[in-house]
């Protein structure tokens, strides 16, 4: 049965992790481990669900949602964590997040295809490279979620005896390092939003011609 691949039973730890990880949100040495468990299994579904040939529409839902509820889940703690005009940038970026990619893969339903990682040959090719290497996704997705994920833990090391407190400077460093590459994925996440939107309004008007 489906639901018992050994892909979807990955996916299943990784939202189990995941609740852990927001369960334990004031507690940032917990959250830090069930985070990166939760996110790092992500390689290992997609390698099992190829390797076993176990690919399925559930085992892509499941992924999808998971990454998009985790990363959702992150913007929202840091509203609490970073208030003011702070939290008004994290909702607006949670805003994106799912806009582009709700967009992104509506967009690709209604082209027919079995996979929102297949690109046309009229795609951005920043898009292509994104989609198109394993490397490119898992580096820049990477990068993005431990910006935010050291965003959080820069805010527990403002307090003393917290485990993150140790660590202050290296987190700061971490920061500044790690900022391009959320930038990147952010402005990544907007050309994917406008493409998206493009192809379901040139699709709109095909469909108004034989009317």
């Amino acid at each position: 049965m489906v639901y018992f691949f050994v892909p979807n039973i990955i996916g299943y730890v990784r939202v189990v992790f995941g609740i852990l990880a927001f369960w334990n949100y004031q507690n940032s040495g917990v959250f830090l481990a069930c985070y990166f468990i939760s996110y790092f299994l992500d390689c290992f579904d997609g390698w099992a669900a190829r390797a076993l040939n176990q690919a399925t529409r559930f085992g892509q839902m499941l992924d999808m949602v998971t990454d998009r509820c985790c990363s959702a889940a992150l913007f929202a703690v840091l509203t609490v964590m970073y208030p003011g005009a702070p939290a008004f940038g994290f909702c607006m970026l949670l805003a994106l997040d799912l806009a582009s990619h709700y967009c992104h893969v509506y967009s690709k339903l209604l082209s027919g295809e079995t996979s929102h990682k297949k690109l046309s040959d009229d795609e951005p090719w920043i898009l292509k490279i994104y989609y198109g290497s394993q490397l490119a996704l898992f580096t820049l997705c990477l990068t993005n979620e431990s910006f935010f994920v050291f965003l959080y833990m820069l805010a527990y090391a403002q307090i003393p005896g917290d485990f993150a407190a140790s660590y202050h400077g290296l987190l700061t460093g971490l920061v500044y390092i790690l900022a391009p590459f959320a930038l990147m994925k952010q402005i990544t996440n907007l050309l994917q939003f406008g493409v998206a939107c493009n192809k379901i309004v040139a699709f709109d008007m095909e469909q108004r011609k034989g009317k």
